[in-house]
């Protein structure tokens, strides 16, 4: 009995070390796999790179030799197409650390140019001027210096068995273990390649195509003491019991104060407010309190938020989208001139379907783009554009609207609200020519409901 017991700690310390072993082994073989996974996905998103860039460069070239309108059309949907694969695969890759400005900016122009170029050629445009031409040289012959690069650290990965994980590692180590690594010292190379061609404006060179820049109103700004009186007498009018304090300061495109109004008796949330240090508009706010039932419809909402607009003296609204978010209701607005919706200018107003309040309100698009506008009489009248619409689409309603066309600029068109079987459509014709500006789905979302079993 005794010879038996002395064999009991040994045994049971060689299963532990077997169960260690088997563990380790089933460990390894897990890391490798996704390891392999990974670098299966790299490898892809890398070689797929090098082939876009190389369409890419082929596709410009061939943008250069055609005269035709249908194959300008075809060869700029293609060079979207591929120029924004590109930019994905590129983003998929583990470079997070290089700087690769030059080709980054190289992929957006071509993607900007191309997307501008093929809506302009698709409204009936001539085939491209002798400006745009230029303009497509010049990107065709950075492409090529890209697309040579590429393809030499192509040969090398498939020829040397180069790995992406090894990448990663690079990045995470030394700077030493980065200049070591061939794939980060050919992305290196190719972004020093790029540096030795011109700089191309896209801004300056495509202006006919490119969006309008809006200008931000003011000129000097308001003192935060100020900024803060403007914003409670805009959001709580007569009502002065808020303590307030400034969370932040936004910079960008609006600068703006950032407010926090703290509950007063009675109320159960903070307020929060921007304003624009321009000249104290009301640029966002929010009230984060949480709704847990609904007394009204949206109907009677959207009433509440049309009073909230009308007593901060906005122009005449119209109601344009409805959404309901939980309890509450969600509505965007545009402001109508001369029986005109202004889409551009939209606001959005958040009700609590409880008690009616107002607990968010969305102005950034009515900021910055709100005028009055010198609008003329649409070519085409309503009859004209009723012809054109498709017999299978059941017109609910038709009105004059300005919006922002894909390349940002303003259009007058018509809108047509209708339906085809169970699917709701908005289509805005172009009330010059006739052309449909833009198609958007506007069918409600299913409503889904989760059963949670006890």
């Amino acid at each position: 009995m005794k010879k038996w017991t002395r064999w009991i700690f040994p045994g049971a310390l060689a299963l532990v070390l077997v169960g260690t072993i088997y563990w380790g082994y089933t460990e390894y073989i897990s890391r490798q796999t996704l390891q392999n996974r990974a670098e299966s996905q790299y490898q892809k998103a890398f070689h797929e790179l090098t082939w876009h860039i190389d369409n890419i460069t082929g596709q410009l070239a061939q943008l250069l030799v055609s005269t035709s309108r249908e194959q300008n059309i075809i060869g700029l949907a293609t060079l979207w197409r591929q120029s924004f694969a590109a930019q994905s695969n590129l983003g998929t890759l583990p470079l997070g650390l290089v700087p690769l400005t030059k080709t980054e900016k190289l992929l957006s122009d071509i993607t900007d140019m191309s997307f501008a170029l093929l809506n302009r050629t698709a409204q009936g445009a001539s085939p491209l001027t002798e400006e745009e031409q230029k303009i497509i040289q010049g990107l065709y012959e950075t492409a090529k210096g890209l697309e040579e690069e590429m393809s030499n650290l192509s040969a090398q990965v498939l020829n040397e068995g180069l790995s992406w994980t090894q990448v990663e590692l690079a990045l995470v180590q030394s700077d030493q273990a980065m200049a070591d690594n061939t794939i980060l010292n050919g992305f290196q190379l190719a972004e020093k390649k790029l540096e030795e061609y011109p700089e191309i404006n896209l801004a300056k060179d495509l202006s006919p195509v490119l969006p309008d820049t809006v200008t931000i109103r003011g000129g000097q700004e308001l003192s935060q003491e100020e900024a803060r009186q403007l914003a409670q007498s805009w959001w709580y009018q007569n009502d002065i019991r808020h303590n307030v304090t400034l969370n932040y300061e936004g910079v960008g495109d609006i600068p703006t104060y950032g407010f926090e109004f703290a509950p007063a008796e009675g109320e159960s949330s903070a307020v929060y407010v921007d304003v624009s240090k321009l000249d104290g508009t009301i640029i966002w706010t929010m009230n984060p309190r949480e709704v847990t039932e609904a007394n009204l419809d949206l109907n009677q909402a959207e009433e509440k938020a049309l009073d909230f607009l009308q007593k901060r003296n906005f122009p005449q609204m119209t109601v344009v989208k409805v959404e309901q978010d939980d309890h509450t209701g969600v509505y965007s607005f545009v402001p109508v001139q001369q029986g005109v919706l202004l889409y551009p200018d939209q606001v959005k107003v958040q009700v609590a379907l409880d008690n009616g309040e107002i607990i968010g309100y969305e102005g950034t698009p009515y900021y910055m783009h709100h005028k009055k506008r010198e609008i003329k009489a649409p070519r085409l009248s309503e009859e004209d554009i009723r012809k054109q619409v498709s017999i299978l689409l059941e017109v609910e309603l038709m009105r004059p609207a300005i919006i922002t066309n894909p390349w940002g600029k303003e259009v007058l068109t018509w809108e047509v609200r209708g339906s085809v079987f169970d699917e709701k459509f908005v289509i805005f014709y172009n009330s010059e020519n006739g052309s449909e500006e833009q198609i958007t789905r506007i069918t409600p979302e299913t409503q889904h409901q989760f059963i949670i079993a006890s």
